[in-house]
């Protein structure tokens, strides 16, 4: 059977997607090829048509989770500069993004485990999260360039730490509790 050209790469990028979700709802050791070619539609014999490794999968999923999660922080385009952190603080912080673990931040979902990966892993995700930093420095409060990158790792260090608590607690209100918390701190503390 032949399929339309770009039936391969459209597939790729289904198995892609459907892997970061899944890397961030279970983790760096939950899913295995076989639980993401059954999510993607597919067997597993297919995998090596489109992958060389399970690591070259997992690298461009990562990839793929942190573009995820900033097409919502790019949508701010059109909130002024100083108040862009702000509506990225509420967003990140709020109780969707904290329910959500597999289509939010891929730090918040994996960070302790990207800690104990291997180096070529924590490589890659680090030269991710540098993007990110550049990327939200230019609107994080700050008069200058390191006022805005101290106050970058604050922020970012905080909602993921705070997301991550929150995440852990299996009551509504007291997951909502962390989340405003961390929400009101920061956005009375710049």
């Amino acid at each position: 059977m032949r399929y339309e050209r770009g039936h391969k790469i459209q597939t790729r990028d289904r198995i892609v997607r459907n892997t970061a979700r899944k890397l961030r709802a279970e983790g760096l050791n939950g899913p295995g090829v076989a639980s993401v070619m059954k999510a993607s539609g597919l067997t597993v014999g297919g995998f090596y048509k489109h992958f060389r490794s399970k690591n070259e999968l997992f690298a461009e999923a990562m990839a793929q989770a942190f573009a995820d999660s900033e097409k919502v922080y790019s949508s701010l385009q059109t909130v002024p500069r100083e108040d862009r952190w702000k509506e990225i603080v509420r967003r990140y912080l709020s109780p969707e993004h904290c329910d959500h673990p597999e289509t939010g931040c891929p730090v918040a979902a994996l960070a302790p485990e990207i800690a104990r990966a291997k180096p070529n892993v924590r490589k890659q995700i680090s030269g991710l999260m540098k993007e990110r930093a550049e990327r939200w420095m230019e609107f994080m409060p700050g008069k200058t360039a390191v006022e805005r990158e101290r106050n970058f790792f604050t922020i970012f260090s905080v909602m993921v730490g705070a997301l991550s608590t929150a995440r852990l607690l299996t009551e509504p209100a007291d997951r909502q509790k962390v989340l405003a918390s961390a929400r009101d701190h920061l956005l009375r503390s710049f």
